[in-house]
């Protein structure tokens, strides 16, 4: 349960900067905005998203087995 609560919230805090540099980003071409969103908001979205596609996409991790 702890996993899937620090997943969301990579998820959450990736997206809210992505859309807080985005606007200063765009609008005034700050250099700023950019690196809040490509440094710090879009690493955070694949590292949050990354987490439930592995166990998303995974299977079974021996032959035979199910993961249930």
């Amino acid at each position: 349960m702890a996993t899937v609560l620090l997943r969301l919230i990579l998820l959450a805090v990736g997206m809210g900067a992505v859309e807080i540099g985005l606007g200063s980003a765009l609008v005034d071409g700050s250099p700023a905005g950019w690196a809040l969103v490509l440094i710090v908001g879009l690493p955070m979205i694949v590292a949050g998203s990354a987490g439930f596609m592995v166990s998303l996409l995974g299977g079974a991790t021996r032959k035979g087995s199910t993961d249930a």
